[in-house]
């Protein structure tokens, strides 16, 4: 048992993993973060230009963006998302595998990659000739941003592509929430 500005907080020792994780957690309930910055993008079922076919081989394609402002280098950024989508599957040997991104500065493959992620539909045993198979993919992703984006406001994309051999379609909803914590 440990204390922590007047909280006990009952700390397991089960694994060294465990016991690392609970001492980080330790250290941050002493630090007491704000939320400097918040923003989301969300883009219901159906909504905008959804759904949005994503078509194996094709380009990687914005789905979303948001807008964080960092100030000082002792800030953190905190994202998450979630992603409703549907898998094309016509045979058992052919599945789709995306491959979702949170790129800074732009959607194109120039822009810097700050978090990347896949998922795939695969379903053994499958005997029908043609389904629709509905996933939600969801992630989060926290790092201390680098120097060069201290004091400017950046734009964060969300970004699908489909490296598999089998066509999906995103659905919705897709959900891309930032915080700028410090």
């Amino acid at each position: 048992m440990s204390e922590c500005e007047g909280v006990t907080v009952v700390v397991p020792i089960i694994i060294i993993g465990q016991v690392i994780k609970a001492s980080i957690i330790i250290k941050e309930m002493s630090l007491m973060l704000n939320i400097l910055d918040f923003e989301f993008e969300e883009v219901p079922i159906g909504g905008g230009s959804l759904p949005l076919a994503v078509n194996a081989g094709a380009s990687e394609l914005p789905l979303t963006e948001i807008w964080l402002s960092v100030t000082g280098s002792n800030q953190y950024i905190f994202m998450y998302s979630t992603i409703g989508w549907q898998a094309q599957i016509t045979t058992t040997s052919i599945a789709p595998e995306l491959v979702f991104r949170i790129r800074r500065g732009g959607f194109g493959t120039n822009s810097p990659i700050v978090f990347q992620t896949s998922d795939s539909a695969l379903l053994i045993g499958n005997t029908a000739i043609s389904m629709n198979i509905g996933m939600t993919t969801a992630f989060d992703h926290t790092e201390l941003p680098p120097t060069s984006v201290i004091g400017v406001a950046q734009q964060y994309f969300l970004t699908v592509q489909n490296i598999g051999v089998g066509n999906a379609s995103i659905v919705g909803p897709v959900n891309l929430t930032g915080f700028v914590l410090g």
